[in-house]
């Protein structure tokens, strides 16, 4: 090994010049609840902003990040086959 690709030494790490992973790998997933108050399946944040945005689902709390699913029995089928599609 040369130089530049070679192990750190001991005052390196000390130093603090050793890069570290900081990466985390936790997964963000949204809480969902149907317009009855039932718990459905989690969903990704990106899909929640959909359907808050389309006016399909409301935000009820932010920790956890939960949203309610609205509208008629159709609408609602509709959104949790998005839901699943997306899983």
């Amino acid at each position: 090994m040369n130089e530049l690709t070679g192990s750190h030494s001991h005052s390196e790490k000390a130093a603090g010049n050793c890069r570290t992973s900081t990466r985390v790998s936790s997964v963000v997933r949204v809480q969902v609840v149907a317009s009855d108050g039932r718990p459905l399946n989690s969903c990704h944040p990106a899909r929640a902003r959909e359907l808050i945005r389309k006016g399909r689902a409301l935000r009820l709390s932010r920790h956890p990040y939960t949203i309610r699913l609205l509208g008629t029995a159709t609408q609602e089928a509709e959104a949790q086959s998005m839901l699943q599609d997306a899983s």
